[in-house]
């Protein structure tokens, strides 16, 4: 019987033991500004965007990050790197204070973040623009305000305007392959193409709401989840053509989503939301987060996780997990 006793008291030290290694932990960082995105190019490499032009760069892992000041005063909604050196800043103006001024840019580098030039959008027509995402190729789109559609000219510099058939507000988009993609926006709208955005269809979805989609992640070039509001999660085996509801376990807006391989992922949203999943999203569990805040993006390098979020919310995962970085569709491929 001791014995026993005792072998039940090691497992339990044990369980206990990878329970606190795998929590989210708070990172203390010098700011609290609004964080929007964070971006890691490599197990080393990371990036994250906030208002006020706030920008931070780590180069080891996460450990340490250091502020870039000077590029931009207004909001950096999101960065996207295709390797070290070669990357875009969305940036957003303040809507009461734009003037004349067109309410979304670009910013493009090639040297690693050292140096960054402003790109505009042609005829834009003052639409804000939510996500810019690309394909392997190199082919990008960027969507936004009232469906609006730019679609990346062969100069890897000029966007040109693009038809779509929806009016609503598009959040986010992947590519699966040079011609294959899907993006989601409010109205319970997802759409699909497979000639590189020259025309779109609409997917079916089977669910009786038509949540407000915030993001969308596809492991591998079939399997697909996206999330909106309250609490709303879809899942989609054809490549996007359509689209099944899942029980998440919460009615809080979700705003970004992302899956290590094909059973485990993890979901953000308001109110420090973090939800867990091992089974593909059949079965979601709450993460305690200790944050009240709005968690807006989330990324794994290799081994560690970062979500961020208003208020300089920066969280921290570590666990012994790889993520399967071999897959040929993330959120924003190379």
């Amino acid at each position: 019987m001791r014995i026993t006793a005792k072998l039940i008291f090691v497992f339990l030290l044990l369980l206990l033991a990878q329970t606190a290694s795998a929590e989210w932990r708070k990172q203390s960082v010098n700011t609290l500004a609004w964080l929007r995105s964070v971006h890691f190019v490599d197990a080393k490499t990371g990036w994250i965007g906030g208002s006020k032009g706030t920008l931070l760069k780590t180069v080891d892992g996460g450990d340490t990050w250091i502020k870039r000041p000077g590029i931009t005063s207004d909001t950096i909604r999101q960065i996207v790197f295709a390797d070290k050196n070669h990357g875009w800043l969305l940036c957003e103006r303040d809507i009461y204070n734009l003037g004349q001024a067109e309410s979304s840019y670009l910013m493009r580098t090639a040297d690693g973040g050292k140096i960054w030039h402003r790109v505009d959008l042609e005829n834009n027509q003052r639409q804000r623009i939510t996500r810019i995402f690309f394909a392997k190729n190199g082919f990008g789109l960027a969507i936004g305000e009232t469906g609006v559609l730019f679609g990346l000219k062969d100069d890897n510099q000029t966007w040109k305007k693009l038809s779509l058939p929806s009016t609503y507000l598009m959040s986010d988009g992947v590519f699966l392959d040079e011609f294959r993609g899907t993006i989601v926006g409010g109205g319970g709208t997802i759409l699909f193409t497979e000639d590189a955005g020259i025309t779109w269809n609409r997917a079916l979805i089977n669910g009786k709401s038509s949540p407000r989609f915030s993001a969308l992640y596809f492991n591998g070039g079939r399997v697909g989840w996206a999330v909106g509001s309250s609490g709303s999660v879809f899942q989609t085996f054809n490549s996007g053509r359509a689209w099944r509801a899942q029980k998440s376990g919460t009615t809080e807006r979700l705003n970004d989503v992302v899956f290590l391989d094909s059973a485990e992922g993890w979901a953000i949203g308001d109110e420090g939301v973090i939800l867990h999943t091992t089974t593909a999203g059949n079965i979601w569990q709450k993460i305690d987060s200790r944050s009240t805040h709005k968690l807006e993006s989330i990324d794994f390098n290799r081994s560690n996780g970062w979500i961020v979020g208003f208020g300089g919310t920066i969280l921290k995962y570590e666990k012994g997990i790889t993520a399967n970085l071999d897959k040929p569709t993330i959120r924003n491929p190379q």
